[in-house]
């Protein structure tokens, strides 16, 4: 009984040690290699003036055409949408970059992300490994309930999240493998499109409110940066479309900008392609230049 003890014992310290190490080589590679995801990007940029900062989903990220808005603005542009994330991811974005950088305007999608108050495990895996950071550990702690296990257990939060910050990511962070879109660009377009179109469908009812926008609200209020809300293009088979002009009514400030585009500029009925992209983002300066100027 003493020698099974004695291995047991032996084989639990060499895989507790051996996940102690682990956690340590994982986390120091994501702090310590290039930016591969638009989290990381945000983290490793400092006193910087930011004219303009995107934020959404795929909604943004396939939709803004960074270098164009530059061009016809004079501004400098990042396009800091992530596909799958909610306003809760855009909130811990707005947070960091905030913290470290002047940005004198966000633009940011509104729709039905509207519906949604907490982290996307999207945004919460790319989070992970900066768990110490003081901004991302508070934001951790007020939205989840198992953070001590994140926090303390190791190896905990890169298992759980594997298929996003797993060893295929770590390994691509080890040997610099550049990413597919830049993140200091980030915008991800689409070609061509599926005709005939699928047709999608907004929800029936959005809350009163939404927790997560009303914090980026004030932060930008405390900060001095203009937040500019709108709502991106949907195609002609989008269905109970009256859930945006409900949602326009309880925040008075959103752009709808859903109608407008023939399908042939959709990749599908939520995603602009390319060519849809580019006069879209037109669109959306030339509707906001004037507010640009303040």
């Amino acid at each position: 009984m003493k020698k099974f003890l004695k291995s047991f014992l032996s084989l639990l310290f060499i895989v507790v040690a051996l996940l102690y190490l682990c956690d340590f080589c994982y986390t120091q590679i994501y702090l310590n290699s290039n930016p591969r995801n638009k989290l990381q990007y945000i983290l490793n940029i400092k006193n910087k003036d930011i004219d303009v900062a995107f934020m959404g989903s795929s909604r943004v990220a396939n939709h803004i055409n960074t270098k164009l808005f530059d061009s016809i603005s004079g501004k400098k542009t990042i396009n800091l949408g992530v596909e799958g994330a909610g306003l809760n991811d855009n909130l811990l974005q707005l947070k960091l970059l905030i913290a470290t950088n002047t940005v004198s305007t966000v633009y940011l999608q509104i729709d039905t992300n509207f519906n949604h108050e907490k982290p996307s495990n999207i945004g919460t895996a790319e989070a992970m490994p900066f768990i110490n950071n003081s901004i991302v550990k508070s934001h951790i702690q007020k939205y989840f309930s198992n953070y001590e296990k994140l926090a303390y257990i190791p190896f905990y939060r890169y298992a759980i999240n594997d298929p996003k910050i797993g060893f295929r990511e770590a390994f691509f962070s080890v040997v610099n493998k550049k990413p597919t879109i830049d993140p200091s660009n980030g915008f991800t377009p689409k070609y061509g499109n599926r005709l005939p179109l699928k047709e999608t469908t907004l929800p029936k009812n959005s809350p009163l409110k939404n927790s997560a926008l009303e914090e980026i609200i004030r932060l930008c209020e405390q900060h001095n940066t203009q937040l500019i809300l709108f709502v991106s293009p949907y195609c002609s088979k989008t269905k109970n479309t009256v859930y945006l002009e409900n949602l326009t009514a309880k925040v008075p400030s959103l752009l709808n900008l859903a109608k407008g585009y023939d399908d042939s500029l959709f990749y599908n009925c939520s995603h602009l392609n390319a060519e849809g992209a580019t006069l879209f983002t037109r669109n959306l300066y030339r509707t906001t230049k004037e507010l640009l100027k303040k």
